[in-house]
């Protein structure tokens, strides 16, 4: 049986409930990968809504590409496309199987050890990089939650 808009759009805030009780247990890595999940979730919702397929995997960047402008930036404060790539940056569906040495990696290779973005690093790279992900993950569900709901299938 197939998910329905519903289905991803109630998934996508619990994602971040999850992600949020990681982030306080210090589970850095799931904290990203559950973050990420919902963001995904938020958009296959979008994107079931438009009537669109979900042929893209599981590629944020590629995602958002898909659904359009149904996702709109807020001029001066926040531009989608900023925040999925923060996101994309280090977020992978893979890092399920990951632990911290693979992220510390995924980290290191990104440059995101010392700066993410125009923010220094200060302490745990891995704690500072669950922060903005998780940040930027909430900010995008937050707006995106009210447009999925018009497309409520039950």
């Amino acid at each position: 049986m197939s998910l329905s808009p519903d289905d991803y759009r109630e998934g996508a805030p619990t994602r971040l409930e999850e992600a949020n009780q990681l982030y306080g247990s210090e589970k850095w890595v799931s904290t990203i990968y559950l973050a990420g999940r919902a963001v995904e979730a938020l958009f296959r919702c979008l994107l079931l809504g438009q009537g669109k397929s979900l042929e893209v995997g599981h590629d944020l960047r590629s995602l958002l590409k898909r659904m359009g402008e149904v996702l709109p930036d807020t001029p001066g404060t926040f531009n989608i496309e900023d925040a999925v790539n923060q996101i994309a940056a280090v977020w992978k569906n893979d890092l399920r199987f990951c632990g911290e040495a693979r992220m510390a990696r995924i980290l290191k290779q990104a440059g995101r050890t010392r700066r993410i973005g125009s923010m220094s690093v200060k302490g745990d790279p891995l704690k500072a990089n669950a922060r903005v992900v998780l940040e930027a993950c909430e900010r995008i569900v937050a707006r995106g939650e009210p447009i999925c709901r018009r497309f409520k299938t039950g």
